[in-house]
């Protein structure tokens, strides 16, 4: 029988030959290097968001748990999801309990993704295919989103990635399967970083039965792997609390607290089964992405790939439809949250990559500009400041450390961590004791002496149509969204205090 390769080989930039040749190379790899550097930095400043105090602060109280209470089985949805939180304890433990640990956590899953699918483009189809794939990923506003506060979405689709790739490109032979098995704990990893990765692996099942375009023996290679990861979580739990499914019991409780309503936010929704689409289509984070792969997808550039170095996309783009296919149907028990539809992006930048790097150099340039100009316009609209009249009651507080601060609830709960940061206490929920002062949207603010104003910051874009001077040029329709996406904060001195 014909064995497969043991693993697909990486296309590299020659050196050998000429000095001209070599170094033609080397400054040919400098400069995509450059490009894509410079693409990320652009993309992370237009798009930073930070700390948002919300399940970032959840992986935080993991994190500190297992730095000071070890082992941590974890003691909610959050918590629970050890290569994040494991990661996130590893990071504290060097740069210190910061937000500088916070960010440099973040960084970290956005870097290996972007660094993850580049490479791999480049390992299964041409180098100039793997920095394309790389240059969309580092800009799509859905990966953008999570590029700056701690999240499991990049970590998750990573492991997914890497692991597809493992198992769609393993032999039969023992290496291959090896190969194989690597890539299910790749798959079991995903899985412990959310549980919603089952739904992306269930074409594993249908696959399996077919016998291609993956091996069945390197399928259950995969799941032995998988269940290797599995079952060792498992086992740690029941050690630790004698219950060896009690992250699936924490997991699938957590459905009754999912918002609904979320659905709307930021999606044009019609009718619920072409909802899904108009997901991927009509949002703002995923811009051009899927009106361009209807283009690329006529093009079918990916079938001019050795038909071995095929099969690893094909396992992915299989999951990612899949996955597509399957959080579709469980649409009233799922948000409808771009991120669930991540890897389906991912795929779709890989297949869009491989089109690219075939088509004429005037198309690919004009198309690639247009693409990453459209995401950074998208990711500059966006709202960097989403917790603002909390951003707002830390300012007002490391301001007037000698006085106490009184805001929203909501606020002053969420704002544990950064007041241990300022090592201050100087806040208290509404409503105010007599000799406190008071933050408060201005148009629900008390009657008093205004102390401080804590205007809202404009998007990235609104700032420079500001600078610009074209502010007045702005439909008033959208000038509240660009110019003050949040309301004014002030801190008042209530008359009598």
């Amino acid at each position: 029988m014909k064995t497969r390769p043991e693993t697909i080989p990486v296309h590299r930039y020659t050196t050998a030959g000429s000095g001209r040749a070599g170094a033609s190379s080397w400054l040919r790899l400098a400069g995509w290097i450059a490009v894509l550097g410079a693409t990320m930095l652009a993309a992370l400043f237009i798009g930073w968001i930070g700390f948002m105090a919300s399940d970032d602060s959840l992986y935080h109280a993991g994190a500190i748990r297992w730095l000071t209470d070890p082992p941590f089985p974890g003691s909610d949805h959050w918590s629970t999801r050890f290569p994040l939180t494991l990661t996130f304890a590893a990071v504290i433990r060097v740069m210190g309990n910061n937000f500088a640990a916070f960010a440099a956590t973040a960084l970290l899953f956005y870097i290996l993704l972007v660094v993850v699918v580049g490479g791999i483009i480049a390992a299964i189809d041409t180098p100039r295919a793997g920095w394309i794939a790389a240059l969309l990923t580092a800009t799509f506003p859905v990966v953008v989103a999570h590029a700056s506060t701690v999240s499991v979405d990049l970590l998750e689709a990573t492991a997914l990635v890497v692991g597809a790739w493992l198992v769609g490109s393993a032999s039969e032979s023992r290496a291959g399967l090896l190969r194989a098995g690597l890539g299910g704990v790749m798959f079991g990893i995903a899985v412990l970083c959310r549980e919603t990765s089952v739904l992306a692996l269930a074409v594993l099942g249908p696959l399996m039965l077919l016998g291609r375009p993956v091996p069945r023996s390197a399928i259950m290679a995969c799941g032995l792997g998988a269940m290797l990861v599995l079952l060792g979580e498992a086992a740690f739990q029941y050690t630790l609390t004698g219950d060896p499914l009690r992250r699936y019991a924490i997991a699938f409780h957590h459905d009754e607290h999912i918002d609904r309503a979320a659905n709307h936010e930021g999606n044009f929704l019609l009718w619920p089964p072409i909802d899904p689409l108009l997901v991927l289509f009509v949002n703002d984070d995923f811009g051009l992405l899927f009106w361009a792969i209807v283009v690329a997808g006529l093009g079918q550039g990916w079938k001019r790939m050795l038909p071995d170095r095929q099969v690893p996309f094909l396992l992915l783009a299989a999951m990612a439809i899949g996955s597509f296919l399957l959080v579709s149907a469980l649409y009233t028990k799922l948000v409808l949250n771009p991120r669930y539809f991540m890897l389906l992006a991912l795929a779709a930048s890989m297949m869009l990559a491989i089109w690219l790097d075939r088509a004429a150099r005037t198309i690919r340039m004009l198309v690639l500009a247009a693409l990453i100009a459209s995401n950074l316009l998208l990711i500059s609209v966006g709202n960097a400041h989403p917790r603002w009249s909390l951003e707002a009651l830390m300012l007002a507080a490391e301001a007037h450390p000698e006085a106490t601060i009184a805001g929203a609830a909501n606020d002053v709960a969420r704002a544990d961590i950064p007041m241990a940061f300022l090592r201050q206490a100087n806040v208290r929920s509404l409503p105010a004791r007599p000799g406190d002062l008071v933050l408060a949207a201005t148009d629900s603010a008390p009657a008093g002496q205004v102390i401080a104003r804590y205007p809202s910051p404009p998007t990235r874009l609104g700032a420079v149509i500001q600078w610009l001077g074209l502010e007045p040029f702005v439909p008033n329709a959208i000038s509240r969204r660009m110019f003050a996406p949040n309301a004014d904060m002030v801190l008042v001195r209530p008359h009598g205090g």
